[in-house]
């Protein structure tokens, strides 16, 4: 029978008691359950994602979690509960964004351009130079943003067939002058109404000083009444005047077209480069940056999130990862059969599964660990530091994750993001737009891209999965039992998806092949 005491163990900042709920004793009495259990699939130990408070991870651990692993699959589970769910500020502020006329402008100037700029016939359906039809573009925007479209504007819209190598190899040719294209840019919007107005009542709304303020519109402070602009792009659209209260001066329409003219070079970049999100998620991406990076949780939640699956493991028994391996070491001391041991690890769980490994090489060196990782958030650099160093202390490994047309297709925030979580942390959380990471299957698929030579870390990792049988599962797959998966969300893998869990409990009870 479920008992939280039995089974959970709950962190704050990676700490517990007196930060958590959870006291070292508890933890060792969790260990001494576990062992003395001798379950017949042993112990199975898992790790939550991000985007979960500690009311859900708790309701899901005994509602969802433990049927499946207790009963089904027949171990004895341990959840750890960490709290990650403080993104829903972030969230707020990317909903609110989604309605602001700055967003709104500056994504349908900047696709303007880049359709301008980018070579006809590169797999889009938007022509290039003269052939863009502006008007129509704006109509279909108007009409996606407002939700009375379904669909993403035509002209912005992929043709079937069409591979990202393709893409980038008629897009190495096309170079562009930032100055030329600020001018044009800067002339452009000379004729457009709809974008002076949306950057005039942002000026109009500067707070004093050009100081922020806290935000009437989503958590935090913003620096315009009328917007949720960071500090730093209203100093890059905005020229400083000590001579007015606001602290800048009368709108310079060039220096405004300098911010356009960066996003669109920017995206042409990663065109050439083979890593876009698709024309419209990559401007959408690059707006962000360019105006709203301290909104969208980068630091305030991204950084911190992992920061805590790494302080879980630091020197000390408050840190909560570390007094559990600090149990186990003692309790299993003399051991002459250690128990199984599987670690679960959904989205950020599986970079706590790393740092767990990390920590294991010093307190059970002998340890080996069977290993599941559903929809991982962590990037290819991260996992193949882990296997160069600890990869021989996991003895088996399998992967859930969706095929890349459906975690494209699969939305974060409805309007503004219409592809997947991975791909938001990919494109706009990492240190680099893009970032390959282990749970997103473009990063095997193309490998014209993302080669050997530029991308050794995915090398590296592609010669770890090769280690063991079937260690990569794409939803939708009928492969079998321990092999299906039918997630069509980032969050369907750990408790929502039936085959999933199927596989999981399989793999529980009768192992990996």
């Amino acid at each position: 029978m479920y008992d939280e005491k039995k089974h959970v163990i709950h962190l704050v900042d990676g700490k517990l008691s007196p930060k958590s709920s959870t006291s070292n004793a508890d933890v060792s009495s969790i260990v001494n359950q576990a062992i003395t259990a001798d379950a017949p699939s042993g112990i199975v130990v898992h790790f939550h994602g991000g985007l979960v408070s500690e009311k859900s991870a708790r309701a899901t651990a005994k509602e969802r979690l433990y049927p499946l692993y207790a009963e089904a699959g027949k171990a004895y589970p341990v959840f750890f509960v960490w709290e990650s769910g403080f993104f829903e500020a972030p969230l707020n502020n990317i909903k609110e964004i989604a309605k602001e006329d700055l967003f709104q402008e500056f994504v349908k100037k900047a696709v303007e351009w880049a359709l301008k700029k980018l070579p006809s016939g590169i797999g889009l359906k938007g022509g290039s130079g003269a052939s863009v039809n502006e008007a129509d573009l704006r109509k279909e925007f108007d009409a996606w943003f407002s939700g009375q479209r379904d669909t993403l504007p035509d002209q912005v819209l992929p043709k079937a067939g069409v591979s990202e190598a393709e893409i980038s190899a008629k897009t190495k040719g096309v170079s562009v002058d930032p100055k030329d294209l600020e001018v044009d840019i800067a002339d452009s919007i000379e004729g457009d109404s709809d974008f002076q107005k949306a950057v005039q009542a942002v000026h109009n709304g500067l707070h004093q000083g050009g100081q922020p303020l806290p935000s009437t519109k989503g958590s935090g402070s913003s620096v315009s009444s009328a917007s949720l602009l960071s500090k730093e792009a209203a100093g890059r659209l905005f020229k400083s005047s000590s001579t007015t209260t606001k602290g800048f001066g009368p709108i310079s329409w060039l220096r405004v077209a300098k911010s356009v003219a960066a996003i669109v070079i920017r995206v042409i970049k990663r065109f050439r480069k083979g890593r876009a999100h698709g024309l419209y998620v990559t401007v959408v991406e690059e707006v962000l940056r360019e105006l709203y990076i301290d909104k969208i949780g980068r630091r305030g939640w991204w950084d911190l999130m992992k920061g805590d699956t790494a302080d879980a493991f630091r020197p000390g028994l408050e840190h909560g990862g570390t007094a559990f391996l600090s149990e186990l070491k003692g309790q299993l001391s003399g051991n002459a059969t250690p128990p199984r041991i599987t670690l679960v690890g959904h989205s950020t769980g599986a970079i706590y599964i790393c740092y767990l490994l990390k920590a294991a090489a010093d307190l059970l060196p002998s340890m080996q660990f069977d290993v599941i990782f559903e929809a991982p958030a962590a990037t290819h650099h991260l996992l193949a530091a882990t296997i160069a160093e600890h990869g021989s202390r996991i003895r088996n490994f399998r992967q859930f994750g969706m095929e890349d047309e459906r975690e494209a297709s699969d939305q974060l925030v409805p309007i503004i993001y219409p592809s997947s979580l991975l791909y938001f942390v990919s494109g706009l959380l990492e240190n680099e737009p893009d970032e390959p990471l282990v749970g997103m299957a473009r990063y095997l698929d193309r490998k014209e891209i993302y080669n050997d030579d530029d991308f050794p870390s995915i090398e590296a990792c592609k010669v770890f999965y090769d280690r063991y049988p079937n260690s990569l599962i794409w939803s939708p797959s009928m492969a079998g039992d321990g092999l299906n998966s039918d997630g069509e969300r980032h969050g369907d893998f750990d408790d929502q998806d039936d085959l999933t869990k199927q596989s999981v409990a399989h793999i529980l009870q009768h192992g990996y092949a």
